[in-house]
Formats: structure tokens, sequence, C-alpha cells
């Protein structure tokens, strides 16, 4: 079982807050991915799930086991007593050592026997394909191979929960993509609980059961990848997940829901859309629309120029710009193709209502 619950969680240092009362549900096997710019807080809130830091407000429990307990004065449990494994984006792999004995070194400080050592790091070294590379010093290893000695060294323990600290930023985007598959794979197959922090969305949405997106020590939404990318809860998520397009709408404060559960607004000032019903007063918000629910229409009211055409091979990126409108982008294949300085129309598929 790795089930882990975090429950006002807050981190402060003097009158700066860095983490801000965060709730985090995990259920066991699941995983999870922390996602935000730097400095919003992600790692500080891994650092004190493994006790390298200490909160000063809330709760973390892993299964029924209290970890820390600031308002109740509870002495948080060590890290090593945690049952829990850690990937650092250095890897931290020890160059002069065998990948045996790098794998072995966290069973050896509990004093396992020989025979289990043996037993254990041949298992986990299966596990993470680098079997037959057990005699090989660490510093002839590819980086792709250290991300795999660190990650065997970590599921050593037979954790309940691994911990990863942006562990494929330090690689080339081939090895990224293999080594996402690989993380998918030791989650499946070993049923373990994984917390992985990063700030490459990619990363966030393919490997991850659910995603907590955090701006400024603030959770912003906390939901499936699937959620973030259709229903973002606010602009900044709408951006930083899939980079949509954000452009004014307007509606009225007593907007009523139809019979598909939809509502009228207005985009731009000329535009009508029937967006998903929000129980919202406001009249004033924004639309976030992806870029492959815009499509060319001459017979369209919303006018846009073209201000950038980027040739991309089987698709064309333009930017445009319309009254009122930040710049947005439109998506199409190579059938559509218009000069920069050109005027088009553009039709909306597909939006979401959102007040900020």
């Amino acid at each position: 079982m790795g089930k882990l619950s975090i429950r006002n969680l807050t981190k402060s240092y003097g009158d700066h807050t860095v983490v801000n009362k965060v709730n985090i549900e995990v259920d066991d096997s699941q995983l999870l991915t922390i996602v935000g710019p730097s400095g919003c807080g992600k790692t500080t809130i891994l650092r004190m799930i493994a006790g390298f830091i200490e909160p000063t407000g809330g709760q973390i429990y892993l299964d029924d086991k209290l970890l820390v307990d600031v308002e109740n004065r509870i002495a948080p449990i060590a890290p090593e007593k945690r049952n829990i494994g850690m990937v650092f984006q250095s890897y931290a792999v020890w160059p002069h050592m065998k990948v045996f004995d790098n794998v072995a070194y966290p069973l050896k400080l509990r004093k396992v026997s020989k025979d289990e050592i043996k037993s254990e790091v041949m298992r986990v070294l299966k596990v993470v394909h680098l079997e037959g590379l057990e005699n090989r010093m660490a510093h002839e290893l590819s980086g792709g191979q250290q991300q795999r000695v660190a990650l065997a060294r970590a599921l050593v323990m037979k954790p309940k929960l691994l911990l990863l600290d942006e562990p494929l930023s330090n690689l080339d985007a081939a090895l990224r993509e293999e080594m996402r598959g690989e993380i998918k794979e030791i989650q499946r197959t070993q049923h373990i609980t994984i917390i992985n922090v990063t700030h490459d969305q990619i990363e966030a949405m393919t490997m991850s059961d659910r995603v907590a997106v955090v701006r400024k020590g603030v959770l912003e939404q906390f939901a499936s990848p699937y959620e973030l990318y259709e229903e973002p809860v606010n602009t900044f998520v709408a951006r930083f997940i899939g980079s949509a397009n954000i452009l004014p709408a307007t509606k009225k404060a007593d907007a009523v829901r139809d019979s598909d559960g939809m509502m009228d607004v207005m985009v731009a000032g000329c535009y009508p859309l029937k967006v998903p019903y929000v129980d919202s007063k406001n009249e004033q918000g924004f639309v976030a629309v992806r870029t492959h629910h815009m499509a060319p229409n001459e017979a369209s009211p919303l006018k846009a120029h073209i201000r950038r055409a980027l040739y991309q091979g089987s698709q064309i990126e333009y930017y445009l710009e319309a009254p009122g409108c930040e710049m947005f982008r439109l998506l199409t294949d190579v059938s559509f193709i218009q000069p920069e300085g050109a005027d088009i129309a553009v039709d909306i598929t597909k939006a979401v209502w959102l007040d900020e």
C-alpha cells in the first residue's frame, strides 16, 4: 500500500510563504505529477514529503501512518524511517562504485545479509533493464543508464512511495521519452505509488494518473490530465497546460443553462459561441480555446491579421492578431497557406469559460 494524504501543507520562511495550505490525495499505485514554473514550491512539497524540510503547517499521512502533524506538535518521523525512496535531479550516483555497489548501498546500511543483498540488487537491476551491467563502473554509464541506477537504488528497499525530483531534466529528448515509458512500466509492474516533480507539461500529461498544478505555492488545480486540458479552472492552468488561446468574452450575469448544458457567450465582442455552463455571476471573463478547436472560415465574424506564419512540415502555425485580443495561434494543415500580413476569418468549435 502507498496512499498519500497531504492536508493544509504549508511552508513559510519568515513572512514569505512558499507553500500555502496544499491538499492532495494520491491513491495506492497512482502516479502523481506536481507541475509548475520554477520557484512555484513544487520541490519544497516533495522535500516535505520526504522529510528533508519540516513544514510550518499541515499534516502528511502515508497510508495510516502520520509522518508529520504541525498543529498537534507531533514530532515528524525521520526521513530514513518513512519507507520512501527518492531519485534526485542529479541522480547522485557514486562514480567510484560499481553499479552493484551503488544499488546495494542502502541495503548495506541496514545490515542486510549478503545473500539477500545480491538477490534484491539483481531483482531491481532486471526491473530497470540493467541486468549484465552490475560490474560496470558508474562513471562508464550513459546518462540514461545512470538514471536507471538511481531508480534501482530507490526501489531496492521496496518503498511504499517513490519520489522523483525532475529526474528527466538532464536527458536529451529521445532519452526523456524512453524513460517516461520506463517509469510508467515500473509503476505498473511494481504496483508502487510515485510522486513526480517537473516543469515539463508534456512529461506531466503523458506519465500521470493525476496532476497537481502549482503557482506561487498555491495548488491551482488537481485533476486528471484530461480534465486539466479540457476543463482548466483559470487562465494560468489553460496557458501552462497545452498553451491555450485566451480570448476576452462576455456573458449575461444570469446566463442560463440550455438543454445541452451550454450557455451563450460573446467572444471578442463579435463572435457568438456556446460553451459549457458555468455557475458564475461575472459578465466579463475569457474563453480558453485549444489551437485544434479553431479553423479558418471566411464567413466567420471573428477577423484576424496574420502576424507570423511558421511552416512546420505537416502543418502551419499562424500567430494572429484581432481587435481587443492578445496574440493567439491557429494550426492548419498545409492545404491552407496564407502569407504573413494577410487577413483571415476564424471559427471556434469548442471553448470553456474562465472568470480569471
